[in-house]
């Protein structure tokens, strides 16, 4: 084997799952989404993970973008925002297209440079993924995009994290698999990656089992260890 396979996350990893209810805040005249627009992207974000894990722990086969629009009703509904016309629908357009994190761009464009093998592991729908990655410009540097749609299960379940080594023809230990979660990079490892966490919120470590082999403060610790 040469080169390492680099795998990232997307949502938190390259895409900033906050820049939906961000954007829309500064976008439209809603006073009262203004005030709470963090709290109410934090409730989503929860609630996202969340039903990810449910849904995977009783075996029950769904969609991230189902996840994501259910999460976002709750969260609706929690800040009492459900009658607010055009919200839902403006969230769900605008998280189609997030932003990357300033240094993801610069950080891939290097790697690709160098000849590394680059590709996306993400619990999105493969529409979901596609649609971010072409509206970011990052399409081009990416060998592939592994979706979990066709599974139907969500991370850390170990046949999501298998997919790399079926794609690639590879062992899990050619693999560097990159995740802001740090109960993803935890997965990683335990299902046989070398994976670095990028701690971006500078959050105490997960009191789990596997932990990550690294963690940095963003995407540029990938480049350290290349």
């Amino acid at each position: 084997m040469g080169k390492k396979i680099v795998v990232f996350d997307a949502y938190g990893t390259l895409f900033d799952v906050n820049a939906a209810a961000r954007t829309y805040s500064q976008s439209y005249a809603d006073n009262t989404f203004l005030k709470i627009w963090e709290k109410v992207s934090t409730l989503w974000r929860e609630k996202q993970i969340s039903y990810t894990w449910y849904y995977t722990s009783i075996g029950h086969r769904t969609n991230f973008w189902k996840i994501t629009e259910d999460a976002l009703d709750y969260s609706l509904d929690y800040y009492q925002l459900n009658n607010s016309p055009g919200l839902k629908a403006n969230l769900l357009s605008l998280y189609k297209q997030l932003d990357l994190f300033p240094e993801v761009l610069g950080v891939l464009k290097s790697l690709k440079m160098e000849g590394y093998p680059l590709a996306i592991l993400s619990n999105g729908t493969t529409d979901m993924l596609h649609s971010a990655t072409k509206n970011a410009k990052i399409f081009e540097y990416l060998n592939v995009i592994l979706s979990a749609e066709d599974v139907g299960l969500f991370k850390p379940h170990e046949k999501i994290y298998s997919k790399v080594l079926k794609h690639f023809s590879c062992k899990a230990t050619d693999v560097i698999f990159v995740s802001s979660n740090g109960w993803d990079a935890a997965g990683g490892s335990a299902f046989g990656f070398s994976t670095l966490w990028v701690n971006r919120a500078g959050l105490p470590e997960e009191k789990m089992f596997w932990q990550p082999t690294w963690s940095g403060s963003d995407l540029n610790f990938v480049l350290a260890l290349v």
